[in-house]
């Protein structure tokens, strides 16, 4: 009898330790207040190393046999990528791509591009970028000041983000993975595409002063955009909240368009980046 009493008391105690180490400590219960909390993180990355793919997909059916875009838009791929280091405090980079347009490579080498790729550095007041093997040419650009601290622009838009997940997203906690080697939490946020447009309408009308979407052009977006969702997956290292990987998922079914009655185009786009190197000494110079 005490030894059942016993194993019964240990039973009870492994399911409240189980408990416990399911709940983390350093972020809410709550996914979707963890995320927000997790947004407001990002704002303590100085710098990092990045590397992004961009992937689109499309796929047109009923489109007329006489329109010259039905046969590349049946089955449509194309992707970019590009990576390097990336200073947020000066707002600098140095960033390597390629792109990849599937069936329409071709225009490309029409136009002269055999090799499209590129190198960007953003160093200061100049942009350097060498296209397609070219050699390097730059140009001034003008950024907002910087005060040795994350700028004020970055500052808005990580509150534009906590404010777009506080009022169009849903989120749940995933399984925990590892990283790169880093035990990270995994996130999912869905947002509804239309109370997103609503979101970046409302904060273009109070940052810019613009007049914003108007009702019209909602309302024919909810028609297009109702079977369409927009999926955001990211693994967040467990003792610093910072992202390690994110996934965005643009999936759109878009269905009755003016110019294209009785066609449904599928648009799928994916964007995976990988962050590493996060605050570490990044050397960024104006390329030889």
């Amino acid at each position: 009898m005490k030894t059942r009493v016993v194993l019964i008391v240990l039973f009870t105690l492994s399911l409240i330790l189980a408990a416990c180490q399911q709940q983390p400590s350093n972020i809410p219960p709550d996914p979707l207040e963890a995320v927000k909390k997790i947004a407001d993180t990002q704002k303590d990355i100085k710098t990092q190393h990045v590397e992004v793919r961009l992937d689109l997909g499309i796929k047109a059916t009923g489109l007329p046999a006489n329109d010259p875009s039905a046969n590349f838009l049946k089955d449509f791929k194309a992707n970019l990528t590009f990576g390097g280091d990336v200073d947020n405090v000066k707002q600098d980079f140095a960033l390597k791509g390629a792109l990849d347009l599937g069936q329409l490579n071709a225009l490309l080498t029409m136009q002269g591009i055999d090799k499209p790729e590129g190198e960007f550095v953003k160093l200061g007041d100049k942009l350097y970028y060498n296209v397609a093997g070219k050699g390097w040419q730059s140009t001034d650009v003008t950024m907002p000041a910087s005060s040795g601290s994350i700028t004020s622009s970055q500052q808005l838009s990580m509150a534009q983000l906590s404010e777009i997940l506080k009022n169009a997203a849903k989120a749940e906690k995933l399984a925990d993975e590892t990283i790169d080697g880093v035990s990270s939490y995994h996130f999912k946020v869905t947002l509804n595409p239309i109370d997103l447009i609503k979101q970046i309408s409302q904060m273009a009308q109070s940052t810019t002063g613009s007049s914003g979407v108007d009702q019209a052009s909602l309302d024919q977006a909810q028609k297009y955009l109702k079977d369409s969702v927009v999926e955001v997956d990211m693994w967040v290292g467990k003792d610093d909240l910072f992202v390690r990987q994110e996934k965005i998922s643009f999936n759109l079914n878009l269905k009755d368009l003016p110019e294209l009655q009785g066609a449904t185009v599928a648009v799928n786009f994916l964007v995976t980046a990988n962050l590493s190197k996060i605050n570490q000494p990044v050397a960024i110079t104006a390329p030889q």
